[in-house]
């Protein structure tokens, strides 16, 4: 017979004393996500509801969803210090915008990132990939993974091949990573594709031509990988007008030779179609007979060039980070519905120049 203490056990207890568990993790759903770390330490069975993978479910039922948009920024060195920041802080580092709350956080917990790392996302996991040792300035094959529900970093599984300024991608749930360079400066064709779940890569065949610099981004179905422009290693700075995209199906690469947005111009997937950030206007790919056409005013201020760009909401909002004309960084948020841009100043601490971003739906 089961003794009182190891009966007392196994017996339920509420979550929200007096209140059915659905009803307290409706409640708990309703929690905002700068609170989840300290809502996970009051008790065990709040932890295992926050985490347990129906808690989305519940937030998305409540109406209580936040998008994150996660910025590799070099570090402001003027903005202001609050104490908890070691004197000996990183000049690269990663910055979170609740584009839902307005509020700004820099991620203290992470590791120290290599300069110009990049970063993206499949559903609440945000992956750091690559970039340059702060040292030797040779890239790094150095992966790291944030869980963004929990707040908890981890060691990732390197990429096969060290490399810096890829293209770099989610398409199809898995991460795709193209072309940049090796430590000679050399451009790469090499590919390879990374399932955050299982923490390994996959090699995929080579892009027909080497791309440094190029720009990631999936295809109109969301599930191909699509790397756009780059240069050679012989035509350093001369970015090609073409693309590549990657069919996960046949594992085979196929061109795109008509493909005429600016080398400069920052790529962005919204509601399954490619548009791209460049210096007149919002445009959107249809396809190689129509090509480019306007979908919206450029932001206005930002300086030409300097964009980087990501989906948010469900494809709702688009959210641009980069210089201003005038001066200083600063992000604009782009209405699909209503194509009106709005323009949000950072805090001086987050007011660094952004190299890569990723967006999170929590």
């Amino acid at each position: 017979m089961m003794n009182p203490k190891s009966r007392a056990a196994f017996q339920h207890i509420d979550l929200i004393p007096g209140m059915p568990d659905d009803v307290a993790v409706d409640c708990l759903a309703r929690v905002p996500h700068g609170a989840f770390r300290s809502m996970r330490r009051v008790c065990r069975g709040w932890k295992s509801a926050a985490t347990a993978p129906d808690f989305a479910l519940a937030r998305a039922e409540a109406g209580a969803n936040e998008d994150l948009v996660y910025l590799l920024q070099f570090c402001n060195p003027d903005g202001p210090n609050d104490g908890n920041a070691p004197q000996n802080s990183p000049a690269y580092g990663v910055a979170m915008y609740n584009v839902t709350t307005g509020e700004w956080h820099r991620e203290r917990a992470a590791p120290p990132m290599p300069m110009f790392a990049q970063c993206a996302a499949v559903g609440t996991r945000l992956a750091v990939m690559g970039g340059w040792d702060p040292e030797t300035f040779e890239p790094v094959a150095d992966v790291h993974v944030l869980d963004a529900v929990t707040g908890v970093w981890r060691r990732g599984a390197p990429m096969r091949s060290a490399r810096s300024f890829f293209a770099c991608a989610e398409a199809g749930g898995k991460i795709y990573v193209a072309g940049g360079h090796d430590k000679l400066k050399n451009a790469l064709k090499t590919a390879e594709a990374y399932d955050v779940v299982a923490d390994g890569w996959d090699p995929l065949p080579d892009m027909s031509e080497e791309r440094d610099e190029c720009d990631g981004m999936a295809t109109v179905a969301g599930d191909k990988f699509l790397a756009v422009s780059g240069y050679r290693t012989g035509r350093q700075g001369g970015f090609e007008r073409d693309a590549e995209w990657f069919d996960p199906a046949t594992r085979e690469w196929r061109r795109l030779e008509r493909v005429r947005a600016p080398p400069s111009a920052a790529h962005v997937v919204v509601r399954g179609r490619v548009w791209c950030i460049e210096g007149t206007a919002v445009m959107e790919w249809r396809g190689e007979r129509r090509g480019w056409i306007e979908v919206g005013p450029y932001p206005p201020g930002l300086k030409a060039g300097t964009a980087r760009a990501v989906a948010v909401s469900g494809g709702e909002r688009v959210v641009v980070t980069g210089a201003i004309e005038s001066g200083g960084h600063a992000l604009w948020v782009f209405d699909v519905k209503s194509k009106n841009w709005t323009v949000v100043q950072p805090p001086a601490e987050f007011a660094g120049f952004v190299f890569s971003l990723a967006s999170v739906r929590v």
